[in-house]
């Protein structure tokens, strides 16, 4: 039997779609996250107008006439994008040096700032640093060695304006929002100020209370959201609070410490249990009231990606080394992604800082100790490892030298 023109119809209709999809090459660099991406964008299109075709073409509850449809037809499916099932081994010595990291990088203790492979000298120590308008604003160590100030500076690091004492700084995935707080003698006030400049600054004082109940923003959230932290200082346990751009503020319950936030997405991830070797961790959604969206006992949740879509998981148990692994995980499951582990971490004193930075939604700046030495390497989503600069530092145990000047991650 001869096909019937609406079967014609449906034939061509889908060689139309699905020809695209087979032509496609799919090679090695699929293994990019970037490419993985565009793979799923092209499939969820091509789904779609399949779909839609077929919806005109055939319209529900019609019946086929004559001979079912034809067997020669592919699927319109693309496979899937390979996969790292292995976990990589981090080697500083070994690795390949890569290009100069675009995250600059403070010395602590040999006051400097890296910027593109190239080092200037500072005139006191920052603990951050990212520049605002046509100068800087940093957060300083004070003369006590025990508190910190935030300073607007100018192109030279001359100090323009200062408050302390001070918390420490977080900056939007985009660098264009920067926000801070700082204690005016009887609360804590939350600044935000856009990097530009272009912005009158928001202040939003918060409830009176003394100033060791330390206040730090965690990161910003959509529509111009902010979530911060308050340290209990019975406790020194920490409660969540959104701070609105009307300056309204609200709580998210049942937290023991703060991660990191996501202004892509508003998911934002907190400690919420502590276990006799360990701690259990959640990701929620602050638009949703905290709404819980996976919980883990197994990593401490630390480091949204620029877009949104991955999560840093360290040890569930941090030390002043840091971690010997870093998990990448996807951010709305949990699934895990990609494993790292640091060479020696079963023999010797090794660890990954929890202070970490995204260069791009693909690939993570950290720094590292092992034994005596610091390393800034370069991690990919694809497995990649780089050394950025050719010299470790040399550090005491417990201590680091080098810090990202203003990392996805602000500890407390």
């Amino acid at each position: 039997m001869s096909p019937t023109p609406l079967e014609d119809q449906v034939h061509d209709a889908l060689h139309r779609t699905a020809e695209p999809l087979q032509r496609a090459p799919f090679t090695v660099t699929d293994v990019r996250a970037r490419a993985r991406r565009i793979q799923r964008r092209r499939t969820a299109v091509a789904g779609a107008a399949v779909a839609a075709v077929l919806a005109i073409a055939i319209p529900v509850g019609a019946g086929m006439v004559g001979p079912g449809p034809r067997s020669d037809v592919p699927p319109a499916t693309q496979p899937p994008a390979p996969r790292i099932t292995g976990t990589v081994r981090i080697d500083p010595l070994s690795a390949s040096v890569g290009a100069a990291t675009t995250v600059p990088l403070i010395n602590v203790d040999e006051p400097s700032l890296t910027v593109d492979g190239e080092t200037v000298d500072l005139p006191r120590r920052y603990d951050q640093l990212t520049p605002y308008v046509e100068g800087w604003i940093g957060i300083a160590f004070t003369d006590d060695g025990g508190g910190r100030a935030v300073q607007v500076l100018d192109p030279d690091f001359r100090v323009l304006d200062e408050a302390a004492p001070a918390s420490g700084m977080v900056v939007s995935a985009d660098g264009s929002r920067i926000a801070w707080a700082s204690y005016d003698g009887s609360r804590w006030v939350v600044v935000d100020r856009d990097r530009d400049g272009s912005r009158e600054e928001r202040q939003t004082p918060l409830a009176p209370g003394p100033q060791d109940a330390r206040v730090r923003p965690v990161g910003f959230l959509p529509g111009d959201a902010l979530l911060v932290a308050r340290t209990d200082p019975s406790g020194q346990l920490e409660s969540a609070i959104v701070v609105g751009p009307d300056g309204t503020t609200s709580p998210l319950p049942d937290t023991l410490a703060l991660g990191s936030a996501s202004d892509v997405t508003g998911l934002v991830s907190m400690k919420t249990s502590v276990t006799a070797d360990g701690s259990c961790w959640e990701v929620r959604d602050a638009g949703a009231g905290g709404a819980v969206a996976w919980q883990t006992c197994d990593y401490s949740l630390l480091g949204f990606s620029p877009d949104g879509r991955h999560l840093l998981g360290f040890t569930d148990y941090l030390t002043p080394e840091g971690s010997p692994t870093l998990a990448v995980l996807d951010a709305a499951t949990g699934e895990r992604v990609l494993d790292f582990e640091l060479v020696g971490s079963r023999t010797s004193v090794v660890g990954i800082q929890p202070e970490v930075g995204w260069e791009d939604d693909e690939t993570v700046v950290a720094t590292l100790v092992t034994g005596d030495r610091q390393y800034v390497v370069r991690l990919g989503l694809d497995g990649t490892v780089e050394r950025v600069g050719g010299e470790a530092v040399e550090v005491e145990p417990g201590d680091v030298s080098l810090k990202l000047a203003a990392p996805s991650v602000v500890q407390q």
